[in-house]
């Protein structure tokens, strides 16, 4: 049975391996999470949306319940995870359970690839990780890299926003205060939420809350938390701000200034996305939305901004969407509002997104992955979301590159080129300290489609060449 919102709030904090010592703080901090969770004046979740599994020792059945939670749900999956993390030998992190052992983490806990593989695999449109984690000694020189940590890395998903409590150690209270008092982290989360911050707006995202999080926990002398987002889920509405007021001090955007953007960007008409109509626009930095026709009434499913030219990134879109199957992108418009602001200081697309949060409404494509340049790391094995714009709209390999023209003859280098320089969609070929300029392959004339050329490619190249077509690019490696 699917639901449109899920929280899962883990904590583990008696442990049968003597090594990993207990942490009776870590049941406080899971009761502190539920209750903001489902305090109607903050975070406001329906109390049965929220599942607290307290002290689990079973490893195997709490990762079942976590991917069936998490597959089951279509609008927000929260989790949070509070208690020791430990590493393997290979550096990754895993989630230690109350049956885990020390000495070996990755067969008796958590590894957080199974975390991140339910997030991947759950259709949630946004993803929220809150990691309040310890660490020992040993693990801290295992976990931690140059610049940022490992953990950072491994949680680089799509629509995810990741808070953790620490790139190090994570504190906790003495033993003798832990009766009472919660983890270090997540008792300064609970507080910034519980009382709000004044002068911030009046619903608080996650990307709000951190600033203040990072900054209170400096001042105690406290490891500094650390965050990662991507695809502007960072934006979620997580809490109302009890202490807003009106705004109590200088605001860059001063809130009735914000109020007449959102009026004024509301009216601003709507323009088919052609060709034709962007070209009539001028290279100016500005905010626009995509609006996808629907049943009774558009429906916005896309906020974006450029900092240079609008036009260049409408036009961007339109060709990913003409390259793209089961779309078709005269159903698509557009409206736009020109700036004059500094778009590197101020995020116009993120005001319009908190208004369309606080009114109950979630544009799908800022969440799926939409405006992605690139997959990223790991593009031939990642799995998407049921909701990914690539699963729904896969790329159009009939794409036809010319309708007629004369016989070529091309290296293969060329061919490849010619083909990434042509194609509506990313194609990626590695031809580092390969022979490629000496493979030649003949072009027939008439007409030639990408899934044709792809296959003269890959005839010429021989079998010590693959050639990859995935929903949402192409990619040829030896």
């Amino acid at each position: 049975m699917e639901s449109d919102d899920t929280a899962v709030l883990i904590g583990i904090s008696r442990y049968q391996d003597p090594s990993l010592p207990d942490v009776p703080a870590v049941l406080n901090s899971l009761s502190a999470m539920h209750a903001l969770l489902t305090a109607p004046d903050l975070c406001g979740w329906s109390a049965d949306r929220v599942h607290m599994l307290a002290d689990p020792t079973d490893t195997t059945e709490l990762a079942l319940e976590l991917h069936r939670l998490a597959e089951n749900t279509t609008g927000t999956l929260l989790l949070y995870f509070v208690g020791h993390g430990v590493v393997t030998r290979t550096g990754a992190l895993c989630l230690a359970t109350g049956g885990t052992q020390l000495r070996y983490p990755d067969l008796t806990g958590l590894e957080y690839d199974k975390v991140r593989n339910a997030l991947l695999d759950s259709p949630a449109q946004a993803k929220l990780v809150i990691l309040d984690c310890c660490y020992s000694g040993r693990v801290i020189h295992g976990l931690t890299g140059a610049g940022e940590s490992q953990l950072a890395d491994t949680t680089d998903i799509r629509g995810v926003y990741t808070l953790t409590a620490a790139d190090q150690v994570a504190h906790v209270p003495p033993p003798e205060e832990q009766e009472t008092a919660c983890t270090s982290f997540t008792g300064a989360l609970r507080d910034i939420v519980r009382d709000g911050i004044p002068g911030a707006p009046p619903v608080l995202a996650l990307s709000d809350i951190y600033p203040k999080l990072r900054n209170t926990l400096q001042a105690r002398g406290l490891p500094e938390p650390n965050q990662r987002g991507t695809d502007t889920v960072e934006a979620y509405p997580f809490s109302r701000n009890v202490a807003y007021t009106g705004g109590t001090g200088f605001r860059l955007l001063p809130q009735e200034q914000v109020d007449f953007f959102l009026r004024v960007l509301a009216a601003q008409p709507r323009h088919d996305l052609t060709a034709a109509s962007i070209e009539k626009l001028e290279d100016w930095p500005g905010v626009y939305l995509l609006h996808q026709e629907s049943d009774d009434t558009p429906e916005i499913v896309y906020v974006g901004k450029h900092d240079r030219s609008i036009a260049t990134r409408l036009t961007k879109h339109l060709r990913k969407i003409d390259g793209r199957r089961h779309i078709d992108s005269r159903d698509l418009s557009f409206s736009y509002l020109k700036l004059d602001d500094d778009l590197n200081h101020v995020a116009p697309e993120l005001v319009v997104l908190r208004q369309l949060h606080a009114q109950g409404h979630s544009p799908l494509w800022n969440l799926n992955g939409f405006g992605n340049h690139d997959a990223g790391r790991a593009r031939d094995s990642a799995r998407l979301a049921r909701k990914n714009f690539d699963v729904h709209h896969p790329i159009d390999l009939a794409w036809p590159l010319r309708a007629e023209g004369p016989a070529l003859g091309l290296t293969a280098r060329e061919m490849a080129a010619y083909l990434r320089s042509e194609l509506p969609y990313v194609f990626r070929f590695d031809h580092r300290g390969t022979a490629i300029d000496g493979i030649r392959l003949t072009v027939p004339e008439g007409p030639l489609s990408a899934d044709r050329a792809f296959c003269l490619l890959a005839a010429a190249l021989g079998d010590a060449w693959q050639i990859s077509a995935l929903l949402g690019q192409v990619l040829m490696y030896r």
